[in-house]
């Protein structure tokens, strides 16, 4: 299912693919207990099809997510989302915030986020 979102490019102009009621993404301030205001998670220079003008919000949500900071990363796809309504890795930004089986298996209620965003973003 990666795949298919992957392949789907981004386009800020497109109606919002993603329906409120059906998917609560975590939005708000980054909170974490790295880097703090104005300091950086690292270098991440991510290839990927976004709009430039939230490419440093999505780099940064990657940062967030291989610091193991996954709601703070949900926070910022959720910010492109909104921003990109049609940015297709903002989406799969949000499904590997949600799915992280090192620490554990994903519960229920992840799964059911991840197939709805899956299906938000087609």
């Amino acid at each position: 299912m990666i795949a298919a979102i992957l392949l789907i490019s981004c386009n800020s102009n497109e109606e919002s693919a993603i329906d409120e009621n059906r998917i609560e993404l975590k939005r708000g301030a980054v909170i974490s207990c790295g880097p703090q205001e104005g300091e950086v998670f690292g270098t991440v220079s991510f290839d990927a099809t976004v709009p430039a003008q939230f490419q440093k919000d999505f780099n940064t949500g990657i940062a967030l997510l291989h610091s193991f900071e996954y709601d703070e990363a949900e926070k910022m796809f959720a910010k492109v989302i909104d921003e990109a309504p049609g940015c297709a890795m903002a989406y799969w930004g949000v499904a590997m915030s949600n799915f992280h089986p090192l620490w554990a298996p994903p519960s229920q209620a992840e799964l059911k986020k991840g197939l709805q965003v899956v299906q938000a973003a087609r």
